[in-house]
């Protein structure tokens, strides 16, 4: 109780004196005299790498919390001494946090290879073969040589999407959910936008399809039930002129049973009818077909405008495998009209990503895609990894069984190859590797913990090998 009435006299509000016992007052007025002086925290800290004023501004942040405390906790410390090294401690604790360079490195042995808590698609070599002057140093983003006059930030990407998807036209934002709010925004503002309701999904994060159809300014209209949308429920609701179509692709769960679906193919059909547009959330944004029975069933971005969608939306860091991006490929009415869009701009990438993005996509353009990370760890004959590593006892090379993830193909599985630790607790041998300087992810997985090599990277075998023999 007395906690709280401390903290609303912190706070600024009247509260007599005499409501609060006399012994309790002197206790606490007792206490705060030995919270040390500012200048005794900033001489005893190690915050040297932090400017002065930014010193000084945490010091206060964390000298004002302790006060709180002892507000509340009289008895909390017995003394100045105890409570300045305490203070002391925690400022250089949070000046370590503030200065740690993020994200920082994690080793992956999950084996899914796109793993959203650890950034999707890893870029691999993707710095060292771009002219980092370019992004370092004035370009040419917004202006063209030939005319010597502003030109537009996406120019060369939409070529190369052009090409790669054969979209009239093409445009790039800050990730999927963007583009998807962009496109809806331009051509369905204050009209329905007509999906399925088995394809009202979650994305992750939280964030829901329907959340972002409303934010777009549409009129979200479900069709169908949660098992079963034929091509004839659209039809009942979509008005000729008036409505757009969606379709999402169920890119993050499979349903399976008494289903059944309208196809991209069908709805497209539809919109050629009633004259509207189709629109279609492909996920992925897998532009080749590679040879791995895990994704034959993943559809590409290209089939799904030969299916005739008009517009075409994806995410470039999942089976593209590059950075944070989303995609808007199709009718060059429609991506031009978005690109005039003031909400485009809000949304538009900054210079390095689009290079970033430029250089994946001139990977496909010429054939070299197999030298990403993601095709590079998919595709990988493991069998060589087993000199890679010193195995003890109780540590054996095991087949396993690894998944693309971020969200595709969810129940799909491949073959791999990786660790398995049969001696010693699996929980806490997980929480050991996970605590390194350098993180290494396992999981548990028949009361073993587990390290798959598929998603390593060359240079991280040194450190595992590291972990391994300080077991």
């Amino acid at each position: 109780m007395w906690s709280a009435v401390f903290k609303t006299v912190s706070r600024g509000y009247a509260l007599r004196v005499g409501s609060i016992p006399a012994s309790l007052r002197q206790s606490v007025n007792v206490s705060l005299k030995i919270l040390p002086p500012i200048h005794e925290i900033l001489a005893a800290a190690a915050t040297d790498g932090m400017a002065d004023v930014y010193r000084t501004r945490l010091a206060r942040d964390v000298l004002s919390r302790f006060r709180d405390r002892l507000q509340a906790e009289p008895a909390a410390f017995r003394d100045r001494a105890a409570i300045r090294e305490a203070i002391v401690a925690e400022v250089n604790r949070e000046a370590r946090a503030l200065l740690k360079p993020f994200p920082s490195r994690v080793i992956n042995g999950t084996g899914i290879v796109l793993h959203t808590n650890l950034g999707r698609a890893p870029l691999g070599n993707a710095f060292s073969e771009i002219d980092m002057t370019v992004v370092a140093r004035y370009s040419d983003l917004e202006w063209d040589a030939s005319s010597q006059k502003r030109s537009s930030r996406d120019r060369y990407l939409g070529g190369v999407l052009r090409v790669l998807t054969g979209g009239e036209s093409a445009l790039a934002v800050n990730n999927g959910a963007g583009a998807l709010l962009l496109v809806l925004n331009t051509i369905a503002a204050q009209k329905d936008v007509l999906v399925s309701r088995s394809e009202l999904v979650e994305i992750g994060g939280g964030f829901r399809v329907p959340e972002i159809m409303e934010a777009s300014g549409c009129r979200l209209v479900e069709v169908g039930t949660t098992n079963k949308t034929r091509i004839e429920d659209f039809a009942k609701k979509a008005k000729a002129r008036q409505s757009v179509l969606l379709k999402v692709h169920q890119s993050n769960f499979v349903q399976r049973g008494f289903v059944e679906s309208a196809s991209l193919a069908e709805m497209a059909d539809l919109g050629k009818r009633l004259r509207i547009p189709v629109v279609y959330d492909n996920g992925s944004g897998l532009l080749f077909r590679p040879e791995l029975p895990v994704l034959e069933s993943e559809p590409t971005l290209e089939q799904g405008l030969k299916d005739g969608a008009s517009v075409v939306v994806c995410s470039a860091d999942k089976l593209l495998g590059t950075v944070q991006a989303g995609l808007i490929v199709g009718k060059a009415s429609i991506a031009d009209q978005a690109r005039r869009n003031p909400l485009y701009r809000t949304l538009r990438l900054d210079k390095l990503r689009l290079t970033l993005l430029h250089h994946a996509l001139t990977k496909y353009l010429t054939g070299s895609q197999r030298t990403l990370p993601i095709w590079q760890m998919t595709m990988a004959d493991l069998e060589s990894v087993r000199d890679r590593l010193r195995l003890r006892d109780g540590i054996e090379w095991v087949t396993l069984k690894a998944q693309t993830g971020g969200g595709s193909n969810p129940e799909e599985s491949f073959e791999s190859f990786g660790l398995r630790f049969s001696r010693g607790s699996a929980q806490a041998l997980k929480e050991r590797f996970a605590g390194r300087a350098i993180p290494i992810l396992g999981y548990i997985q028949g009361n073993a913990f587990h390290l798959d090599a598929r998603t390593f990277f060359p240079d991280d075998f040194a450190e595992v090998q590291k972990a391994i023999d300080e077991l």
